[in-house]
């Protein structure tokens, strides 16, 4: 179900997340509903996960489980390093559209000038295209990705903003990122890898 994650809670499932980041490959282009003890829900259809992970009566978070096995990474290409170190700087975010709410957990990139969500969580959050509209097209360092800008409703550690985000059009692209724009305005952002945490401080407005 969707329930504000305590500060605690939300550490706890980032913790269990950074551990289990090479046994999810296996999941490769799945979507999984997990918590601080585990899976609860894993398949490539969204909606079914979702059904499962809410009938389950326990809060969660939704990751997609990218296609790939390296541990550095550069939209959307990725690299094999010789470092042990496994850790990415993943983050629970909540997004909502109207009455639609999803927690997920998303990948914090400096490098991306928007959020990034898939095509079939944007599905799940209300997105459709309207007639005629047209499709950009991102060129990134992998080649080209469609997509479509929403604007949608932020909650980071119960601060709600409304930021722009990138949908994507190709079902088969499995990214989702925390990008740059407005969300990097409003945050001082800290990467503390050694620890394995990220640290989001709320900015002053000037």
């Amino acid at each position: 179900m969707t329930a504000n994650i305590s500060p605690e809670e939300r550490d706890r499932m980032l913790q269990w997340l950074n551990r289990n980041l090479r046994d999810l490959q296996k999941y490769a282009h799945q979507y999984v509903a997990y918590n601080g003890d585990g899976i609860i829900a894993v398949n490539e259809d969204l909606d079914r996960v979702l059904e499962e992970a809410d009938t389950s009566g326990v809060v969660y978070s939704i990751y997609l489980v990218p296609g790939f096995t390296g541990s550095i990474v550069i939209l959307p290409i990725y690299f094999r390093t010789v470092s042990r170190h496994e850790w990415q700087p993943n983050y629970s975010v909540s997004l909502r559209n109207q009455n639609r709410e999803i927690d997920l957990t998303m990948l914090v990139d400096s490098g991306a000038d928007f959020s990034v969500i898939s095509f079939k969580i944007g599905q799940n959050l209300g997105f459709a295209l309207a007639d005629r509209e047209e499709i950009l097209v991102g060129q990134t360092l992998g080649g080209a990705v469609k997509y479509v800008l929403r604007r949608i409703d932020f909650s980071i550690d119960g601060y709600q903003f409304n930021a722009p985000v990138a949908w994507l059009q190709q079902e088969t692209a499995d990214i989702m990122l925390l990008g740059r724009e407005d969300v990097f305005d409003r945050f001082n952002i800290e990467f503390r890898q050694a620890e394995e945490k990220i640290i989001f401080t709320r900015r002053e407005k000037e």
